[in-house]
């Protein structure tokens, strides 16, 4: 997420605290109106907060002075949109299951929390030096800040009443609903991270598997005496590296997008990698198989190259990841750092 947008969405809190206000109603709603009702509010109000930080991050933030002026007049804005939320979601009442009226004390705790959160920054944005960084400063004041956590307070509302799962489930379904009211940034969203669990354990499978092929094929041609064991070792490489491949395009292809809202187009990167993998190391198998063994000289220098063009391999791989620079991860680019299946 560049420094800019995490600039504008630091503010563009949780809609858990917003609707806090709605806690004094004691009138009840069916659980799946009381959640259309909710999300329904919720997409009005991601729709206004775009506009906003849309118009935020087309400020100049190289100045300062005017860049404090400008999120000071965002911050305003954001409470005018939270409080058309405010009353949408007032209407909606209490859900009608065991533990209604906890539900709402927990968005009303989380109110407080982030209410006193929003205050905390910007007043410490507003006390940045004229003379700053503006943007590293306020990264330093995000950092520190941290996220709030919503989703934990209603789990822990679920133990004692158990229907409230059914209500994190029902929020769940609805993935731009989710991320809206559990987390301004949805590496917290349980889907988002069990996509990009998934990317990583079938990239870290396929990129260890191709490494240790790889290292042994280096010993076996060391041994090997005759051009025709020169070829037999390189074709069993790539046709192991090819089922390898189609395992891994195969696992891509199975991850339903995360929820954010690019999520599709950048799913759409890790599939489409997938695909030209597997053509590439197509392409691969027949270039071995129809290259000339024939002398000692030229199994040697065919299978330098073909070993060149498995390090090529793996820095294509990092290259079709370039066009993801296009999109906003909204916290994915967190759990790739993150997640110990990644760390390879």
């Amino acid at each position: 997420m560049s420094p800019t947008y995490r600039l504008a969405a630091a503010l563009l809190l949780p809609l858990a605290l917003i609707a806090a206000s709605c806690g004094d109603s004691t009138r009840k709603a069916p659980l799946a109106d009381w959640v259309d009702g909710l999300c329904r509010a919720a997409a009005a109000l991601d729709r206004d907060r775009d506009a906003i930080v849309d118009e935020f991050t087309s400020a100049d933030l190289t100045k300062t002075a005017e860049a404090k002026k400008a999120f000071a007049s965002h911050v305003e804005k954001q409470r005018e949109a939270q409080k058309t939320f405010r009353t949408a979601v007032n209407d909606l009442g209490q859900p009608d299951i065991d533990g209604g009226k906890e539900v709402v004390k927990a968005f009303q705790d989380q109110f407080k929390e982030n209410d006193q959160r929003t205050d905390d920054v910007a007043k410490r944005v507003a006390a940045i030096p004229d003379r700053a960084d503006f943007l590293a400063e306020f990264q330093r004041i995000v950092d520190q800040a941290g996220e709030p956590d919503f989703r934990a307070k209603l789990v822990l509302v679920a133990k004692d009443h158990p229907r409230v799962n059914d209500l994190i489930a029902a929020i769940d379904k609805d993935p731009d609903c989710s991320r809206v009211i559990f987390s301004a940034s949805p590496a917290a969203n349980p889907q988002s991270e069990a996509w990009v669990s998934g990317v990583c354990t079938a990239l870290g499978t396929w990129i260890d598997a191709l490494s240790t092929g790889a290292d042994s094929i280096n010993r076996k041609l060391d041994a090997a005496q005759t051009p025709a064991e020169v070829k037999r070792i390189l074709v069993d490489f790539f046709e192991q590296g090819l089922a390898d491949t189609r395992a891994l395009d195969r696992a891509l292809k199975r991850l339903d997008p995360p929820p954010v809202r690019d999520g599709k187009e950048i799913n759409r990167v890790f599939v489409t990698a997938g695909e030209d993998l597997v053509a590439a190391m197509e392409r691969l198998n027949r270039e071995v198989r129809s290259a000339d063994f024939s002398t000692i000289q030229q199994a040697d220098a065919e299978a330098a190259r073909f070993i060149a063009l498995i390090d090529q391999l793996f820095g294509d791989v990092a290259a079709s990841f370039d066009e993801l620079q296009q999109y906003d991860p909204e916290g994915l680019d967190v759990l790739f750092q993150e997640l110990p299946e990644c760390q390879f």
